[in-house]
């Protein structure tokens, strides 16, 4: 599936603009850009405004809307939305099948995390998210962490960075806590087992 845009429709302005900050800085590698709108009367103008395609994060308790399903209904009639992402802070189990039939590609509970939210529009997309744990580690710490996966000792890796062991130790505590192992043996499993090394 080819890159589109996406459209975050929310009425609710902290909450728009923090899901917009984080996903512009998210979606930046990957030259996706993302608009956001208070209304779905705003959204659907900026939707026909643009020759682009879009993937729509709708939230469903949307002022102008006659009813929770009647916003996916306005976007599914525009020819350049590919997909609509309903977000909603309503019980999942009563909202999502109706969600699903009306049209939606995926229903996003608003209690899910902004990086949640990142991968399922990456799956939308057709897009790989980076894996959060590996992208959280520094250089240095991703260098380390391709010597332990060749067997090099604390030692060894400290001789061949120019850094002391003990600098090698601290480094590698804050690479098991960020990739949430608790030895080298399991971070060296994990590093190959998601390709890291």
């Amino acid at each position: 599936m080819k890159s589109a845009s996406v459209l975050i429709v929310d009425d609710h302005p902290v909450y728009r603009d923090a899901l917009y900050q984080f996903l512009t800085r998210k979606f930046l590698p990957c030259n996706v850009q993302v608009f956001s709108a208070s209304s779905v009367s705003e959204g659907v103008a900026i939707a026909e405004s643009r020759s682009t395609s879009w993937v729509v994060l709708l939230d469903l308790l949307m002022p102008d809307s006659k009813n929770q399903l009647s916003g996916i209904q306005e976007f599914k009639e525009l020819q350049n939305v590919m997909a609509i992402a309903a977000i909603s802070g309503l019980e999942r189990d009563v909202i999502e099948k109706p969600c699903l039939d009306a049209g939606c590609s995926v229903f996003i509970s608003k209690n899910s995390d902004s990086t949640s939210i990142y991968e399922s529009l990456c799956t939308l997309m057709g897009l790989t998210a980076p894996d959060p744990q590996i992208t959280q580690l520094t250089d240095r710490q991703k260098e380390i962490l391709a010597q332990i996966s060749e067997g090099h000792s604390n030692k060894m890796i400290a001789y061949s960075l120019n850094i002391s062991e003990q600098t090698v130790k601290v480094h590698l505590g804050e690479i098991f806590k960020k990739i949430k192992v608790f030895n080298r043996t399991q971070a060296v499993i994990k590093a190959k087992e998601n390709g890291w090394v």
